[in-house]
């Protein structure tokens, strides 16, 4: 049996991510998405109360917090701006490769600089149209070269997760820490997105990169467990977002159905648009209990892939259904800036398509299902 009551702990980080997000995110929000500015005054604010890096060990001076926590965390923060929550939501999964298979000193060599001032981790994705990094023993070292399209908190982190293959031996890969100022690597261009637009998405080069052993997370050829080890958590903090969307355009819609009236009386009083706004709500409390139910298994080290995978694509076809819905809720206006929630429409679509779109986490759990016995 789940208890999927928060915690007073989990209630105190919600009610400071909520406030946070209410007086701090949300009023700037319009203007971010318009000049798809990074929001580093925003992280600045968020470090000092310890809304960023939350996950980092309690040895290390973090918070060490779990996957429910960080769920219930960042699904504040996206509402508020998921474009601006992308930054943290970034550096949250880049950190779970050393969370989960970090050696010795590599948490305080990388995780601890992140508590010493204002900073972000990135990750170059597997979204990326071109992810073609190798890395080559040289000695006890390795030298990283290639291309990756996806380079998420792209120009902005302190430094970025890496999965290479092995020069040698293409079926192995490996993955790595790379510094932001390691020489040979640089950061180029910048995707223009049409949702979550203040989320950094450059291209990343790496030029014979030198790394030590020291980068490198887990034993050599070991990223496919790895990844398989962090998954889990990844889905659930995407699906996280794509709920806070979601949450979002609905408060919305049920704040104009009471403003608007047709026929002498609020349009949420009509029974079309009083279906409409249930159903949101309906799928809203389903996709956030599905994502606690997995998290609760995650943070219990018990196996949960088939859960979060169920939440995730959930969760990114609910945002996109709910947001929508509030734009018909909206009407015209819905498509109009001058409303909010054209914008959380745009952001819903690339929490269904970013990081495995939902299609592609259904066909994978489906494919899991079949093979398990």
């Amino acid at each position: 049996m789940f208890n999927l009551k928060l915690s007073d702990d989990q209630e105190q980080f919600q009610k400071l991510a909520r406030e946070f997000a209410a007086g701090e995110i949300a009023p700037v929000a319009e203007s971010f998405d318009h000049s798809r500015e990074f929001p580093s005054s925003i992280i600045a604010r968020a470090w000092e109360i310890g809304l960023v890096n939350f996950q980092i060990p309690e040895e290390l001076g973090g918070m060490g917090l779990g996957t429910l926590d960080s769920c219930v965390i960042l699904e504040e923060l996206a509402a508020g701006c998921s474009g601006i929550a992308g930054a943290f939501e970034a550096s949250a999964i880049a950190q779970l490769p050393l969370l989960a298979a970090g050696g010795e000193g590599q948490g305080e060599a990388f995780l601890l600089p992140l508590l010493e001032k204002p900073s972000v981790a990135g990750y170059a994705s597997q979204d990326a149209t071109v992810y073609d990094i190798t890395a080559t023993r040289q000695g006890s070292d390795y030298l990283l070269s290639g291309r990756n399209t996806a380079l998420i908190n792209g120009g902005q982190a302190a430094w970025y997760l890496v999965i290479a293959q092995d020069a040698s031996q293409p079926e192995s890969s490996s993955v790595f820490i790379v510094p932001a100022e390691a020489p040979g690597l640089s950061v180029t261009g910048r995707a223009e997105s049409f949702g979550r637009r203040s989320r950094h998405v450059c291209s990343l080069s790496l030029d014979a990169v030198r790394l030590t052993a020291d980068n490198l997370i887990g034993a050599p050829g070991s990223a496919g467990r790895i990844i398989e080890k962090i998954l889990p958590a990844m889905h659930l903090m995407i699906a996280a977002g794509a709920t806070g969307v979601a949450s979002r355009a609905l408060q919305h819609a049920i704040e104009y159905s009471r403003q608007r009236q047709t026929f002498g009386r609020p349009i949420g009083q009509h029974q079309a648009v009083g279906f409409i706004l249930a159903d949101m709500a309906r799928e809203i409390e389903a996709a956030r209990l599905l994502i606690r139910q997995a998290a609760l298994l995650v943070d219990q080290g018990a196996e949960a892939l088939d859960r979060a995978a169920a939440a995730k694509a959930f969760a990114q076809d609910v945002a996109m259904k709910v947001t929508t819905d509030a734009v018909q809720v909206f009407g015209g206006f819905g498509y109009s800036r001058e409303y909010p929630v054209e914008k959380l429409m745009r952001d819903a679509k690339l929490y269904q398509i970013c990081e495995q779109s939902s299609l592609e986490v259904k066909s994978a759990h489906a494919r899991h299902l079949v093979a398990a016995r």
